[in-house]
């Protein structure tokens, strides 16, 4: 299965809208900034929260708590000399590729590819190829992360 991740900026707490394959809105992504991070909700198409995501940002390492369907994880993304390391709590994943690059792979502890990240440059979104579809809102909230190493690029985006 696919799903695209395409950033939405039409409100100041839009962040992504997540289409399937058909186009189809699949879930709505929204946040709010405060100054120590970022509150973030994967919502379905009924305006239910299917995943919460709640970060802190640091000068050189983003923690972020990740927890949908009763179970959670927490993810480190600690970026420094134009490499990115990545650390998983409470669901055995690894991330293989070039995160910075927008390119990689979640793998699980048997290094059995769940999900492959890249980008759509037809459609100008990032796309995701899942193999564990039971894993799906782990590893939008994981790319979703990932993805926001870049927010700072995005003036609209930007803390001021």
């Amino acid at each position: 299965m696919k799903i695209y991740l395409q950033r939405d900026i039409s409100t100041l707490n839009a962040r992504y809208q997540v289409a399937d394959e058909q186009g189809g809105l699949r879930y709505t992504v929204t946040g709010k900034r405060n100054p120590s991070g970022e509150s973030i909700r994967i919502c379905d198409t009924d305006g239910n929260t299917v995943c919460k995501i709640r970060s802190l940002g640091f000068t050189a390492l983003s923690v972020y708590s990740i927890s949908a369907g009763g179970e959670s994880m927490r993810l480190n993304i600690a970026v420094g000399n134009g490499r990115a390391s990545i650390r998983f709590r409470g669901i055995s994943f690894l991330v293989r590729g070039d995160v910075l690059m927008g390119s990689y792979s979640i793998l699980d502890a048997d290094t059995t590819v769940v999900c492959t990240v890249g980008r759509d440059y037809a459609r100008d979104c990032t796309q995701l190829v899942l193999n564990q579809n039971e894993r799906e809102i782990f590893c939008l909230a994981t790319a979703i992360c990932i993805d926001s190493l870049n927010v700072g690029s995005i003036p609209a985006l930007q803390m001021t």
